[in-house]
């Protein structure tokens, strides 16, 4: 039976070549581009999944106490770590992450610099680290490659690219200008492409001099410490032990600086800890303030899922528009059937199955789709797709079980149709041709072309945002501006450097700073001279020609100069610092603000700067402060801004490595647009809008293929009318706009129903930014008219085609 179920569906697949093409392309394209983003979610609902033990592991994250408004941080104290493990039954272990920020690593052979490289993927953890966590050693003991100081465990990457192929194991790499020496202890295999950080170069914890000597401290957050939890413990119930941490520790801590608890958490709430389970932090950090690694979005993730539902969903209506509109096609093959016998049900199986066969060669065309697919969208949006989810058993039952599952749920609806008609009907010529069923097929065209409309409205709209980011004055400029990074490495040749540089042709200023603003943020705690007033402020440190080289402009008092010494203890802050603390610009010059950490005295406010937009546009403005280069505020980093005048820009950087050379001798030289870093922010903005142009564009494509196919039928049934009319008079511009008239009505409905739809989601979407477009009438105008042209477009072919038929031959029978 099932042999002769075959045998049948191939041989109507064959007869009507034409249409089971349009079914197959349409599903083949659907399920590709679904297997894609479902490649993507499985990704990034996978990460960290690698991590032994992984339901009773966590990131220990606490409140934020140095900003005012409390909020939560994955940054933790040193010794958190210790208190976890030794006064909590619950903690079966426990281990820290340090981020020290990026380094100088060599490798020295026979006294001779053979390697050099400014490496930014360092990290510092406990020698547990590897019992902790899942990454796997390719070379070395990782039980006890971390114990002791100066150590370093390397990834498979920076073993060849320092040692080629040689073995690393005992290898010694000189870190920093100190050169502090490291002994290679292990080697990792590759890192798993799902976990929530990475690292080429891990350290023995204490190899960092700074952990070592925080290791008391209470208040010197710089480690990220997680924890494993013990069969059957309650984290919930956990967190509210934790409590008594501030009490026991962090309160003794405060009073050796002179400074009272319950003072110190004005306004934040208690000083807490709270467990974040390994397995989400990935997805649901995006309000925590993270210290190590990049995170995703479960929103994006839920987004990606309703377009690849969205695409699946145009596949299946395009199957089940076309077989119910043919049916009466076919009808006398099943009255003729139904008169030999056949039950109700046999047919339906009869049908099934053909709908299945036509699955399965879709399926099967879409998985290799679907590979031309990612290894595009990996090149276009650097995105990294691993098709390891595909391999082995879950690629034979999806190729079993997709084309059933599909195959069932777009083939009942016409196989119920098709087996409904009564034999005397269809054998005596009274089938109706389908005119009575066609508002079901109509109001499937009409949601899919809602759907498609609605998928490229946000895309225009992701776009207009991404333009608005790219476009908006920051309060600064970031055109033409070049940052030469790891400046400090020249000492006291950074000054000559700059003032070579400034003189260059086509040089307009250069400048010194700490960092470049736009690039992230330092943050400490300020307050006003009474001290009743503490900020959290990101600060920077800048030289005399800083404001001039990127265009900050000042909205009263003046800038550092460079004839003032005192200068070095004065401080410019910007207008949304002012305000906050309760100056105006008549009264804020003068004005001190004291730093709560280290003493470095009061600091006199010289000049107010206009806001600028340091941060993602994602936020508002905050309140920032500037530092004279020379202050006795932490922060040794340096960098070179260099203002050009766009032209040159190689030269210029020629004549700027081959100063570097000359004063920093083999130091790595490293330059970057400010402009295209600041446009990497948006990245995720970014990847959004290029998926939902790929998709929706693919959404068009297959609801324009179920209009041709349903246009190409549809107009075949008409045709003795298009005849009669053609004998009365009608022009072939009056029967193309006729029968396109019908299809035009379907997605100007499509129309009403997809820009409230759009308009809604979209304007959820824009609510996370703080700077964000007004979503005008003009995009949707704009769509409409987009859609109206293409469906006009697509049915034209067939309509013109049967507009210029001859009568005589479409009424010869009659």
């Amino acid at each position: 039976m099932i042999r002769n179920y075959i045998k049948i569906a191939v041989r109507n697949f064959i007869k009507d070549r034409f249409y089971s093409l349009i079914n197959v392309l349409g599903l083949a394209l659907g399920i590709a581009s679904s297997l894609i983003i479902i490649l993507y979610v499985v990704h990034q609902l996978s990460y960290d999944n690698f991590h032994p033990n992984l339901e009773n592991k966590y990131r220990v994250n606490q409140t934020n106490i140095w900003n005012p408004d409390g909020g939560i941080m994955s940054s933790s104290v040193l010794p958190l770590a210790h208190v976890l493990v030794n006064e909590y039954p619950e903690v079966h272990s426990a281990t820290r992450v340090n981020t020290p920020g990026g380094k100088i690593m060599r490798y020295i052979q026979n006294g001779t610099t053979e390697k050099i490289f400014n490496e930014r993927e360092v990290l510092a953890a406990d020698s547990n680290f590897f019992d902790f966590f899942g990454f796997k050693l390719a070379k070395g003991n990782p039980h006890t490659a971390l114990i002791g100081m100066n150590k370093v465990v390397i990834s498979d990457a920076a073993a060849r690219k320092y040692f080629g192929e040689g073995n690393a194991i005992g290898k010694t790499l000189y870190m920093g200008d100190e050169r502090v020496p490291l002994e290679v202890t292990g080697v990792t295999a590759p890192h798993p492409p799902n976990s929530h950080f990475k690292f080429d170069f891990l350290l023995s914890m204490y190899t960092n001099p700074n952990n070592k000597e925080k290791e008391w401290s209470w208040i010197w957050t710089q480690v990220v410490t997680y924890a494993e939890l013990k069969p059957g413990t309650d984290p919930k119930a956990l967190e509210v032990k934790f409590r008594d941490i501030a009490e026991n520790h962090v309160v003794p801590t405060l009073k050796r600086f002179h400074i009272e608890y319950d003072e110190f958490m004005s306004g934040k709430g208690d000083w807490s800890f709270y467990l974040q389970p390994l397995k989400d932090i990935n997805l649901y950090s995006g309000e925590i303030g993270n210290r190590l690694g990049a995170v995703g979005d479960i929103n994006y993730v839920y987004i990606f899922l309703c377009v690849a539902v969205f695409v699946l969903t145009l596949a299946g209506i395009n199957f089940m528009n076309l077989s119910t509109a043919r049916a009466s096609a076919r009808a006398k093959e099943i009255g003729v059937r139904k008169v030999m016998g056949s039950q109700r049900q046999q047919l339906i199986r009869q049908f099934l199955a053909e709908s299945v066969m036509v699955c399965f060669i879709a399926t099967i065309i879409g998985f290799g789709l679907m590979e031309l697919i990612r290894i595009s969208l990996e090149q276009f949006l650097s995105l990294k797709l691993p098709v390891s989810f595909w391999s082995g058993p879950i690629l034979l039952a999806l190729l079993m079980l997709l084309p059933v599952l599909l195959g069932c749920l777009a083939g009942i609806y016409p196989a119920l149709v098709l087996t409904s008609f009564k034999p005397v009907n269809v054998l005596k010529g009274k089938l109706s041709t389908g005119a009575g069923r066609s508002w079901f097929r109509n109001s499937l065209v009409v949601v899919q072309f809602s759907i498609s409309i609605a998928l490229i409205i946000c895309t225009f709209i992701v776009y207009q945002q991404l333009n608005y980011f790219s476009q908006k004055n920051l309060g600064f400029d970031r055109e033409n501006i070049i940052v030469i990074n790891n400046a400090e490495k020249m000492g006291d040749q950074l000054e000559s450097f700059r003032n070579e540089l400034a003189a260059r042709r086509g040089v307009i200023e250069a400048s010194l700073a700490m960092d470049m603003i736009g690039r992230g943020t330092f943050e400490d705690v300020f307050s006003n001279e009474s001290g009743d007033i503490r900020l959290p402020i990101a600060q920077l440190k800048v030289d005399n020609h800083f404001f001039n080289t990127v265009g900050l402009e000042l909205v009263t008092g003046r800038s550092f100069l460079e004839d003032r010494p005192s200068d070095v203890n004065a401080v410019i802050i910007n207008e949304t610092a002012m305000r906050l603390y309760g100056w105006d610009y008549d009264n804020a010059i003068g004005k001190k603000i004291i730093y709560m950490g280290d003493d470095i005295g009061p600091v006199e406010v010289i000049g107010v700067a206009r806001d600028f937009n340091f941060q993602s546009l994602r936020f508002s403005v905050n309140p920032f402060i500037f530092f004279h280069i020379k202050s006795a505020m932490w922060g040794s980093n340096r960098v070179v801004a260099i203002k050009t005048t766009g032209n040159d820009i190689a030269d210029i950087l020629a004549f700027t490595e081959a100063k570097w050379r000359e004063y920093a001798l083999d130091n790595p030289f490293e330059y970057s647009f400010l402009n295209e870093e600041l446009q990497n922010r948006y990245q995720s903005e970014q990847r959004l809008g290029s998926l939902f142009s790929v998709f929706s564009g693919f959404a068009l494509f297959i609801a324009c293929i179920g209009l041709f196919g349903l246009a190409a039928y549809t107009i075949s049934q008409r045709n003795k009318e298009i005849g009669i009319r053609k004998v009365l008079g009608a022009t072939v511009g009056q029967l193309v706009v006729m029968l396109n008239g019908n299809f035009l009505k379907l997605v100007l409905v499509s129309c009403a129903i997809a820009l409230p739809m759009a308009w809604y989601a979209m304007k959820h979407w824009l609510e996370q930014f703080a700077n964000k477009i007004e979503i005008g009438w003009e995009v949707f105008v704009i769509t409409s008219v987009l859609a109206l042209v293409i469906a006009w477009l697509t049915v034209s072919y067939q309509s013109v085609k049967a507009a210029l038929l001859n009568p005589a031959q479409t009424l010869k029978d009659e």
